[in-house]
């Protein structure tokens, strides 16, 4: 195995969630709410995009497998999707297909339970991070270490999400809206690097190019 492949995961899934610029998203949705009720619905949107996750890297490749798509298809277009994602990181933007989801920006009411919708999906586990678990499960066919190996990084990066989600108010006063700035677009541009080599990956395994 590559000596690259676990940072090469994480850093994609880390930077597709991208905790640290939903900051403002997650204050937003968060602030209404007593501690109690706030930490349960932060530990709940965890759990439900872990089990997301888990669902499409075991079974993402045959799903694809049964609507006839290639893995080098699927990887020029998820390549084409995280390419889009970083550009909107690099502009400052929360990604647009999340945004779409999110509603009005108001503060939900006290009985409101977000943990499914938007904080889970799709600001946790949105379009985006699922075409990169099931591009990394596709190319890791049937390693099960592998498999195990994205697993893992999926479920460390939701802890770390889920971290940032209880301290954001002391993140967000840390970091500044500069600072936030700043990390995201470097993440960004890391990541727009990181999508080219999965477009060209696909277009290598379609023979398009060598």
């Amino acid at each position: 195995m590559d000596v690259y492949y676990i940072p090469t995961v994480f850093f994609t899934l880390f930077f597709v969630v991208d905790p640290l610029g939903l900051i403002p998203v997650f204050l937003m949705y968060l602030s209404g709410y007593r501690d109690s009720k706030r930490k349960w619905i932060i530990f709940r949107s965890i759990l439900i995009s872990t089990g997301v996750s888990v669902f499409f890297i075991l079974l993402g490749k045959y799903l694809l497998r049964f609507l006839g798509i290639s893995s080098g298809s699927f990887l020029v277009a998820g390549g084409i999707l995280l390419f889009i994602i970083a550009m909107e990181m690099l502009l400052g933007q929360v990604s647009r297909v999340k945004m779409r989801f999110i509603g009005d920006g108001e503060s939900p009411e006290e009985d409101r339970d977000v943990s499914v919708f938007p904080l889970a999906i799709p600001m946790l586990c949105g379009p985006g991070n699922i075409a990169a678990l099931v591009m990394f499960s596709t190319q890791a066919g049937g390693d099960i270490v592998k498999v195990m190996i994205i697993m893992i990084v999926s479920v460390t990066v939701f802890i770390i999400a889920m971290l940032v989600m209880f301290f954001s108010g002391y993140i967000g006063s840390a970091l500044g809206d500069t600072g936030i700035s700043i990390i995201q677009k470097l993440m960004g541009l890391i990541l727009s690097a990181m999508s080219v080599q999965f477009i060209r990956n696909g277009l290598s395994e379609l023979g398009i190019i060598r």
